[in-house]
């Protein structure tokens, strides 16, 4: 693993603009170095994108790696600033790969999310693969405490990243859309809300393949929560991980 090389508190490094906001860079730096430590990146297709206010734009932009690097290998060199309406590029050498718009219209359709995590999960595409769930189950008592809705699981063969009609008719409803086949984005206020969804969400996936497969070993059930209790869980959510304060 590349070593970690993070910008100082300067105002700017050679080759950024002085509006440059080095914290978020390093941000993007920080969890992409997290998500590659947990064996979640496989490519150079997963991204983290992160809304912010612009002064010197006046505008809202995204912040997010370009295409063809692996968030394993980002450095601030990688990454890729963009207009959040126009999405005209205001900094980088390169585009983000065609996934960003699937970002930026999940952020245009949810006014409080300010960032966004994509990622293939090896556990995640696997099991939807076999057991092509629409809805969700539990065998944990805290995961949907750290989502606080319920996933959307799309169909089939449908993309979000090539194709963000769908995103409208779900984004409002949910912290985390699946596509089986291809993987997950979460989201959330901030990048470390959006990656403790990421990282839950596919964790529940692997005690799920867990319980199955000691459950056909053993012949005895799995004991999924009760919908009573997932229902609860993403009510109270809030208040049990961050005890109602504003993030």
């Amino acid at each position: 693993m590349p070593e970690l090389k993070l910008a100082g508190p300067e105002a700017s490094k050679p080759g950024l603009p002085t509006w440059f906001d080095l914290a978020i860079g390093n941000s993007i730096l920080q969890y992409g170095q997290r998500l590659a430590a947990r064996q979640l990146l496989v490519n150079t297709l997963g991204n983290i994108a992160i809304r912010n206010h612009c002064p010197y734009w006046r505008r809202e932009v995204i912040y997010t790696k370009h295409r063809g690097v692996s968030l394993e290998e980002c450095g601030l060199e990688h990454l890729a600033v963009l207009d959040m309406q126009s999405n005209e590029l205001l900094h980088g050498r390169f585009r983000p790969s065609a996934g960003h718009q699937m970002h930026r219209e999940i952020m245009r359709c949810r006014s409080d999310v300010n960032a966004t995590v994509h990622l293939h999960p090896n556990e995640v595409i696997s099991f939807f693969a076999v057991m092509q769930w629409r809805e969700m189950a539990y065998v944990s008592n805290d995961t949907a405490l750290v989502m606080g809705k319920p996933p959307c699981i799309l169909r089939e063969g449908v993309n979000i990243e090539l194709d963000v009609s769908a995103i409208g008719q779900c984004a409002h409803d949910t912290n985390c859309i699946v596509m089986p086949g291809h993987g997950i984005t979460s989201f959330g206020r901030d990048l470390s809300e959006a990656f403790h969804r990421a990282v839950a969400f596919t964790a529940e996936i692997s005690r799920l393949i867990t319980s199955q497969c000691l459950s056909a070993a053993t012949g005895k059930s799995v004991v999924y929560a009760s919908d009573e209790q997932v229902q609860h869980m993403y009510e109270s959510g809030e208040q049990v991980i961050y005890g109602g304060m504003h993030r």
